[in-house]
């Protein structure tokens, strides 16, 4: 509870204060300072000057003490002062005073020089709180005599120090408690009337030069000074200058009459001290003062959202006060405004939307026409330095003026269909975003990646959500951040929405045509204005009647759309020279021609950024046919038949930045004409697309890329289109045969995919009649009951046998024989009768037999395509083996040529092929394998053993040994899968134990151990005496005498390269036995 008895008071703190008038010591005045904790402040109020009173003595004494002596007795003084209002002129003069000597640097005449001293940081905090609580509990008669022309040197020194202290201080707190100080000794948030607040602007006057400039350093200073400092330097640079130039302010100032006492009493030095505000005075510094405005304008783009929002409220505030005295600066602070209005914060954003709204609705219109004229001005003179400003490193600045330029765009409106009209202003804007928009085509990845596929049948994406790892990424040579890249965009299209879409869209053309420099540019912004005209993605903070707008003009846009797509698509464009491979003779032009060979003459870098231009440029037609999709919505559906055809053949480009655009952009039409995904497109208008590649077909030559929509259509359809291609794939098998030499890889691709995606249709069938065929075949062996094997019958079987090698029985088996006659009679004639194929069985069967031709061609690409499409027809014939064992037997002797081919990539993927081929087949190739397959494959091992035994770690990387990887991992498979059993078991298993040895490479002994591990599933026994012929532990003795010790060429227990990974083996061995 408060102490509020003032006597008890008294003599509670007077012993204190006499003790500390005589001792001037920090333990006194921590004494003091706990004796005023729980006393009214009416109490302190009354003792106020008594309690005061020491203090002063103390620091009016010539002796000097410790700073922290100091740092107590003005917090001692600022609590005694927070705690109470001064009254007394001549109690705060000499507090004021003796608060601004303590950390004044003294001059020679022992005098403050405006400079803070070298003190400690605690000490100046503590004397700048004192200072402000002095100020702000002061009364208003104190006040109105600080603010008289007789105290103006001593308000000079404290704003000099403060200023200082602002300025040339370290720390952070020190100097925001500096400028708060001088806010708060500016008067500027005091609730005074007009004729006050003109006696403290008259004053302030004086010490305007040196704050705003002062201010003005510290707010364009190094931002490591922190966002604190900044914004309060801001508010302060803001307050103060809205005090001293604020026009009604101003005028009462002017028309007041000065008073002309007090001028004896009155140095004239004082005097001179005195600022007038007339018409003069103020001309010049608001010119002065622009300067200012305009370095401070720079840091708009500050990284911290509070420095840009106090500069927002800064702009706003001077708009609204200082319109006639700054109108110099009314340029610069719309530029702060305008630049804002796009922030990255909403609360930034919409606070300078607010104020602008406010100052346009009362500054813009007909009647403000000069207004206007410097918003065009203002935006001609940014487009001209644009180029320079893009150009430049700071990634900041380009992102600042872009913000700019929508805004000024954004702002000026319907005024811009006016301003475009100027050619002067539509060159100089058209040519700087030209320029800003130059594309970076050094990137050897635009031309490298390659096209994967999506997948089948992919439901629709829309591009918002497509993952980036699909979207084609533009590297622009003059900035790297995206942020600019969306600013652009939305610049463009800003001028599409409020521009004359017609005269830019022209204009554009004709930049497209004038030169190919310009062209991707121009076919990028001429993509966005279309959005623009629209409304699509139009980001405007003052229009939101998008879609009325585009309503009035769609008309307009059709016609415009219409043009474009002709434009686009017309082949001397879309039909670009993409890669060293291209077929110059597909849709060939004289251009394409010309093109093809001045790419063909330049050097290795010029070819590589031709190739990328174009890329590029074939990606942004296909951008903007989606963009017109996206504008039109339904009216799209007219232009379907027009582009679905190029789309899908884009789709289909082995570059991967074409055939992810293409599919972007077929998202865009999905999504506006209604289609649930791709494939529901391509089947709607399978019959235009089947008709248009017929017709293509038909003149080939011409239209070399046609068959990569069929291509695409089955990679995307279902079977139900199957009825449909049918003739197609009858030409394209029939174009095959006459272009065997020159076009196979192009006809044979499109082959295989017919064949995967017959084999992902009839999927579950296949798997269906593999496992039927399993079953038949179990269901045919005499030994097995039920998948298992009957012993019973075995033994019998054995016997009989048995006694027909004697000559006995012989009658039995001759009858035996007949009845197995019979049967197969009967099969034979069920064979005649079969049914006819299935449709994609027969197509299947086309292919396959087409592929025994191709399997020798001297195009090793063209043979490894081939044997990918034989795997995928043997799984795809799998159900069907009366067709399929037939098309094996046919390709069987060219297939086998290829396990000794030169090149090592076709025997490994000739490997792969029997694999698979093994497995649909089985027992029909067992005999084939062993007999023309397996010696080869063995050979190769048993020879690169010795070669790949103690190699280095580069011949991991060799194709030899992934030849040896691949040949040994799959060779247990095959075994397996064919039943080998026997003396051929015993050539594999030969073999593959060479690679035990510790000397091979670790991946090809863990092949080995693993294929190993196979064949010992098959036929142990044999596998555990090849095992022990490299090691084994101990010698084995018979208990029986009978039977002789068991030799193998290894010693017992002595260990050799082999003993780890055979020891591995043979506790398997011992496990399964």
């Amino acid at each position: 509870m408060a102490m509020c008895n003032r006597q008890m008071v008294f003599d509670k703190v007077r012993p204190l204060c006499v003790q500390l008038s005589k001792d001037h010591s920090r333990k006194n005045i921590v004494a003091v300072t706990k004796a005023l904790e729980g006393i009214d402040r009416g109490c302190i109020q009354d003792l106020q000057e008594y309690l005061l009173f020491p203090l002063r003595i103390i620091l009016k004494q010539p002796t000097k003490y410790s700073e922290d002596f100091y740092t107590d007795l003005f917090t001692l003084m600022e609590r005694i002062l927070g705690c109470t209002r001064v009254w007394n002129w001549e109690l705060f003069t000499d507090l004021f005073t003796l608060s601004c000597v303590i950390i004044s640097s003294p001059t020679e005449h022992g005098r403050g020089d405006g400079k803070a001293t070298a003190k400690s940081e605690d000490l100046k905090a503590a004397v700048v709180q004192n200072i402000k609580t002095l100020v702000s509990k002061s009364d208003y008669s104190v006040i109105q005599r600080l603010f008289s022309i007789q105290s103006l040197p001593v308000l000079g020194l404290a704003v000099s120090i403060l200023l200082d202290l602002a300025d040339t201080e370290k720390c952070r707190s020190l100097k925001v408690s500096a400028i708060k100080c001088l806010t708060e000794l500016s008067q500027v948030d005091g609730k005074y009337c007009n004729k006050v607040r003109v006696m403290l602007g008259d004053t302030f006057a004086s010490f305007l030069p040196g704050i705003t400039i002062t201010l003005c350093k510290i707010i364009t200073g190094d931002q490591r000074q922190g966002h604190s400092v900044v914004a309060t330097a801001i508010y302060a640079w803001t307050k103060i200058v809205g005090l001293t130039m604020d026009d009604i302010l101003i005028e009462e100032s002017q028309s007041r009459v000065q008073p002309s006492v007090l001028s004896g009493s009155v140095d004239d030095r004082i005097k001179n001290l005195a600022i007038k505000r007339d018409s003069t005075w103020v001309e010049m510094t608001g010119k002065k003062l622009n300067v200012l405005v305009k370095q401070i304008c720079k840091i708009r783009g500050h990284s911290n959202w509070k420095v840009r929002m106090a500069l927002a409220e800064s702009a706003g505030s001077l708009l609204q006060g200082c319109t006639r005295s700054l109108h110099a600066s009314i340029p610069d602070f719309m530029e702060i405004l305008v630049g804002l209005i796009s922030d990255e914060y909403p609360n930034v954003a919409n606070k300078s939307r607010k104020i602008l709204n406010i100052f346009t609705h009362t500054h813009l219109g007909p009647e403000c026409r000069p207004l206007v004229e410097m918003l065009e001005e203002n935006l001609h003179n940014l487009s001209m330095s644009l180029p320079r400003i893009i150009r430049s490193v700071d990634e900041d600045k380009k992102m600042s003026a872009l913000s700019l330029m929508s805004g000024y765009i954004d702002l000026l409106g319907s005024d811009m269909k006016h301003l475009l009209m100027s050619s002067s202003h539509l060159k100089r804007l058209s040519m700087s975003l030209i320029q800003v928009f130059e594309l970076d085509t050094t990137d050897i990845k635009i031309i490298e990646e390659r096209t994967r596929w999506i997948g089948h049948d992919a439901d629709f994406i829309s591009p918002v959500h497509v993952p980036d790892v699909i979207k084609p990424r533009k590297n622009f040579k003059h900035f790297h951040d995206r942020k600019i890249e969306k600013e652009l965009k939305n610049i463009c299209r800003l001028l599409g929405y409020y521009g004359s879409i017609s005269l830019l869209v022209d204009h554009f053309l004709d930049l497209f045509h004038d030169s190919i420099l310009h062209k991707m540019q121009a076919t990028m912004i001429i993509n966005e204005l279309m959005m623009g005209a629209a409304g699509v993605g139009v980001n405007s903070y003052q229009e939101n009647d998008f879609e009325e707008r585009k309503e009035s003009n769609i008309g307009e846009l059709e016609s415009i759309i219409e043009m474009l797509i002709d434009e686009y698509l017309s082949p001397s464009n879309l039909y670009l020279v993409t890669s060293p491979q291209h077929n110059h003779s597909v849709r060939s032009t004289p251009e394409n021609r010309l093109m093809a060979l001045e790419i063909v003459t330049q050097e290795t870098g010029e070819k590589l950024t031709s190739f990328n231009r174009n890329i590029l440029q074939i990606c942004l037609y296909l951008e903007g046919i989606g963009s017109f999709a996206t504008v039109l919505k339904d009216r799209y559906i007219p232009y379907l038949m027009k582009t679905i055809y190029p789309l899908l053949e884009k789709l289909g480009d082995e570059t991967a930045y074409i055939s992810s655009t293409a599919y972007l952009s077929l998202c865009d039409i999905c999504h506006v004409c209604q289609y649930k995904s791709i494939g529901e497109l391509v089947q709607r208008n399978a019959d235009y697309l089947v008709n248009a590649i017929s017709l293509r077909l038909r003149h080939f030559y011409e239209n070399k890329k046609s068959p990569l929509v069929l291509k695409v259509m089955l990679q995307y359809s279902s079977c139900d289109i199957l009825p449909l291609i049918d003739d197609t794939v009858q030409e394209i098998l029939e174009s095959l045969d006459d272009n065997y030499e020159q076009e196979a890889f192009l006809f044979l691709s499109v082959l295989y995919e017919l064949v995967k995606a017959v084999n992902r249709w009839y999927k579950d069938s296949a798997k269906k009649g593999s496992k039927d065929s399993e079953d038949k075949q179990l269901s045919h062996n005499p030994y097995r009951i039920d998948g298992n094997l009957d012993v019973v019958s075995y033994i019998k079987e054995y016997l009989h046998l048995k006694k027909v090698s004697e000559g006995e029985d012989i009658e039995n088996t001759q009858d035996d024989a007949s009845l197995e006659e019979n049967a197969q009679d009967a099969d034979e004639m069920q064979t005649d009768q079969k049914k006819e194929p299935p449709l994609h069985v027969k197509a299947v069967k086309e292919i396959m037999l087409r592929s025994k031709h191709l399997l020798s061609s001297r195009n090793p690409n063209i043979r490894l395509l081939t044997l990918d499409t034989i795997a995928i027809s043997c799984q795809a014939l799998q159900s069907h083996q009366d067709e399929l064992l037939p098309l094996v037997h046919e390709i069987w002797m060219p297939f086998t040529a290829r396990f000794v081919d030169q090149e090592k990539h076709v025997t490994k993927k000739a490997v792969e092929t029997l694999v698979v081929m093994a497995d649909t087949s089985r027992d029909f190739i067992c005999r084939r394998c062993t007999k023309d397959v397996f010696p080869k494959l063995l050979s190769f091992l048993e020879k690169q053993a010795e070669i790949s035994k103690g190699s280095s770690k580069a011949y991991l990387y060799t194709v030899n040994f992934k030849l040896q990887q691949c040949v040994l991992s799959q060779i247990g498979n095959l075994c397996n899968q064919l039943g080998v059993l026997g003396n051929n078991l015993d050539l594999v298993s030969s073999v593959c134990v060479l690679y035990l040895s510790a000397r091979q490479p670790n991946a090809l002994q863990k092949i080995a151990t693993e294929t190993c591990t196979v064949l010992i599933s098959l036929d142990p026994d044999p596998m555990w005496l090849k095992l022990c012929d490299l090691y084994h532990p101990k010698e084995f003795l018979s208990y029986v005498p009978l039977f002789k010790p068991v030799k193998f060429k290894s010693t017992p227990g002595t260990r050799n390269e082999f003993t780890d990974n055979v020891v591995k083996l043979l506790k398997l061995l011992e496990m399964g036995s």
